[in-house]
């Protein structure tokens, strides 16, 4: 009869559709152990810049057969942020695949939050799972990979899930170009081989005798994953509130360019001096790093002036908002966007100016301080080409991977040190009180070494 091939197509749609649904409900219903948890994390990330290999079963079919808005109950959300990454991914409108990716790039941040939102609205270990497969083979590799490790960092319910170190899922942003071909060149005629890599610049440029700090790719590591523990991104409203976020912000960089000082003096060079907006950037900088796709990391020339940058800002809004700052540091006072004033003359004023000088999500009002870090970071990668005019690819510093790599970056940390100094020295000295611990006694000291 002219029913039954019909009835055949329906039956066949209704047993994939029935096959699909179970084998989602038994990933489910499964005790997933922190060892598969493990596996999960780190088969999605292997080789992060291909499809999910055939090996991986499990995620090798999510990627292919997991539908992220067939059953909306299993998100937080009722499913809205998957709904909306598909309605994009299906319309192109989401960064390709084999391009480069930036955290300071609105939009390629936006990419990644998008992903970050759906990971974050997943109930179960098998939602995000199957998430991750899905978008893993659609979305572009950096923004995936950037999305799944800050997901894994701040969702519960990966808390014992041990990230890999980034060098090792992107060795392109922590190497030098050379060692990069030198390493293409061995996988491509099969001879294991080990690599010694230099330093950048040459005897010629005394910066070079602390480039080991700079480029140290535990530094590096160090420096992104802060970033990721803390975005400036964050939002309360996933689950938690940085304590003191501001303040971290302050302190961790501070440390850094201690320490890049107490280096620079044990290599007979004078303390980092601090960026001015007025003055030319003394130490120019040859990365001799690249992208994974897209080509080299731009060189910045020696003592170049500070230009706008098309599209980004311009160097008088930076100063705009750097006397905003200091007036707020003068007054006592920081103006909320409502109107209403918050005291900084305190213990946690730090805290306060932490969040505006970043500028973090929690700033009081960041449409009148702006964002003076982060605008800094893009400013000072761009310096090579402004407006432009050739292209350029963005520069180290505006990767949190790569930034320490530029001597820019601790000048740029230093003039923002002495903001918050300025702003210390406001305050009223400790009193004995607050330095004393009754019954604690000091009884000797020793020196081992």
């Amino acid at each position: 009869s002219i029913l039954s091939p019909i009835m055949k197509v329906f039956a066949l749609v209704f047993l994939l559709v029935a096959s699909a649904n179970a084998w989602t409900a038994f990933r489910d219903a499964e005790e997933v152990s922190t060892a598969q948890k493990q596996l999960d994390v780190l088969h999605l990330l292997h080789k992060v810049h291909e499809d999910i290999s055939p090996n991986h079963k499990n995620l090798y079919d999510a990627s292919h057969n997991f539908n992220p808005t067939s059953d909306t109950s299993l998100y937080n959300d009722d499913g809205h942020a998957a709904e909306e990454l598909c309605k994009d991914v299906d319309d192109h409108r989401v960064l390709e695949k084999h391009h480069f990716f930036s955290l300071f790039n609105e939009e390629h941040r936006h990419d990644a939050l998008m992903l970050f939102n759906v990971l974050m609205s997943c109930k179960s270990w098998a939602c995000g799972v199957n998430n991750a497969a899905y978008f893993h083979d659609r979305m572009n590799e950096g923004a995936f990979t950037y999305a799944l490790y800050v997901s894994v960092i701040h969702h519960p319910i990966a808390h014992d899930v041990v990230l890999p170190p980034l060098y090792e899922i992107t060795p392109h942003m922590f190497t030098n170009s050379e060692i990069i071909n030198k390493a293409y060149s061995a996988q491509m005629t099969q001879t294991p081989g080990k690599f010694h890599m230099d330093f950048t610049g040459s005897q010629q440029n005394k910066e070079q005798r602390v480039a080991y700090f700079g480029e140290d790719i535990g530094l590096n590591v160090h420096h992104v994953t802060w970033h990721m523990d803390f975005p400036f991104w964050w939002d309360d409203h996933y689950g938690h509130h940085f304590d003191r976020k501001g303040e971290l912000f302050f302190w961790v960089h501070h440390q850094l360019t201690a320490r890049f000082d107490a280096e620079r003096l044990s290599n007979h060079l004078d303390e980092v001096d601090e960026l001015y907006w007025n003055k030319p950037i003394a130490e120019g900088f040859a990365p001799h790093t690249t992208y994974k796709y897209g080509g080299e990391f731009p060189a910045r020339p020696d003592n170049v002036n500070f230009q706008d940058v098309d599209g980004v800002a311009r160097i008088r809004d930076m100063i705009i908002m750097e006397q905003r700052i200091r007036d707020a540091i003068a007054h006592g006072f920081v103006e909320r966007s409502d109107g209403t004033h918050d005291d900084i003359r305190n213990d946690h004023g730090i805290d306060v100016l932490g969040d505006i000088i970043e500028s973090s999500t929690y700033s009081p009002n960041p449409s009148y301080y702006g964002a003076l870090h982060n605008l800094a970071h893009i400013i000072l990668g761009r310096q090579g080409d402004p407006h432009g005019k050739f292209n350029q690819l963005p520069g180290v510093m505006e990767h949190f991977e790569t930034a320490t790599r530029d001597p820019s970056f601790f000048r740029l940390h230093k003039y923002m040190d002495n903001i918050f100094k300025e702003h210390k020295d406001f305050l009223p000295e400790y009193t004995n009180d607050e330095l004393s611990f009754p019954g604690v006694v000091v009884e000797t000291v020793a020196i081992n070494g």
